[in-house]
């Protein structure tokens, strides 16, 4: 959504029990430092900073393995603030020009429900005349921004997950855009929903989980992993998850039929994220939907970025923007 110059950066995630993030000297990512930082109760909920103060304080402890001051830091907006609108444009605007238009034009023949949005525009086809805005509202990513200031950092850039997951799988050529996926992301406590067909974005969904993040015990271990394993009865994990199931199934039939008119259907559903219990979700996929499934495992994460797992996925996309210097 904005940028600046320079090659090195660090790029941060973070949900409401994690902070994730990820030091690479440029694009290639051929040896990344990942940094994992348990976060305490109430500091984050639904992806949105709640206690400011313990916020700064862990990335004032962090900065030095972050590459020190002046770093540049790459961050999301918070999936509940992600807006996506599709629109029409003039085939000879592409590009830098295409951001250009959108800003022109807010208020004119495009509306947003909030003021002085944070916008991005993504064409996957140009000069078709068509293309996806998301926009967010500038408060919780102005948060951020300022906690990023105030420890002597640089905001580079604010990205979106769904983009993030789909650079990612595009990368390890995971996805072709010739059908139609449904992209699910997995945290213990949440579920980002993308359909992305035939190289367009057309559908993104937030929801809660039902969970008690007190159920999910935090170990540190010696590599500088945080790990999570469930302590409650796991039928109760699994009821949640048939739930979340379910309401992917309706998500489904209401692309293909109210959307498209029954012309159009998902063709494979991709199982993504950093929950614990992620195969465990994949079964459960399987035996309650006919769509075929796939899942991206620690084994192909590592296969293209060695020493890196699934739950770094999304933290890989956000490394692997291209920023225009």
């Amino acid at each position: 959504m904005f940028s600046m110059k320079r090659k090195s950066h660090v790029s941060v995630i973070f949900d409401d029990y994690v902070l994730r993030a990820l030091v690479s000297k440029g694009q290639k990512l051929d040896q990344p430092l990942i940094y994992e930082m348990p976060l305490p109760s109430n500091v984050v909920q639904e992806g949105v900073i709640v206690d400011e103060m313990a916020m700064f304080k862990l990335i004032k402890t962090n900065v030095a393995n972050w590459g020190g001051r002046r770093q540049n830091v790459r961050f999301l907006v918070p999936d509940t603030s992600v807006l996506l609108k599709t629109f029409e444009h003039p085939v000879d605007v592409s590009g830098k020009k295409l951001k250009e238009f959108v800003q022109m034009e807010l208020g004119q023949s495009i509306h947003l429900p909030f003021q002085e949005p944070l916008i991005d525009v993504y064409d996957p086809i140009e000069e078709d005349g068509k293309a996806v805005l998301f926009a967010a509202p500038p408060e919780e990513v102005g948060k951020w921004v300022g906690l990023v200031l105030d420890n002597h950092l640089h905001p580079q850039v604010a990205d979106i997950r769904a983009l993030c997951n789909l650079r990612f799988l595009e990368h390890i050529q995971f996805v072709d855009r010739n059908r139609t996926f449904l992209v699910t992301d997995w945290s213990i406590n949440e579920l980002s929903i993308c359909i992305y067909s035939k190289g367009n974005v057309e559908f993104l969904r937030f929801q809660a989980i039902d969970t008690d993040l007190a159920k999910w015990q935090q170990d540190m271990l010696e590599s500088g992993e945080v790990q999570f394993n469930y302590t409650a009865d796991l039928n109760d994990f699994r009821a949640s998850a048939t739930d979340q199931i379910l309401e992917i199934d309706r998500m489904m039939s209401f692309f293909k039929f109210s959307l498209h008119k029954g012309e159009k259907a998902v063709d494979e559903i991709i199982v993504m994220g950093d929950h614990p219990l992620l195969s465990t979700i994949e079964i459960l996929l399987i035996d309650n939907l006919s769509t075929p499934i796939r899942i991206v495992d620690d084994v192909i994460v590592e296969k293209h970025f060695p020493n890196c797992k699934a739950k770094h996925a999304t933290l890989l996309g956000l490394a692997l923007k291209e920023v225009n210097e």
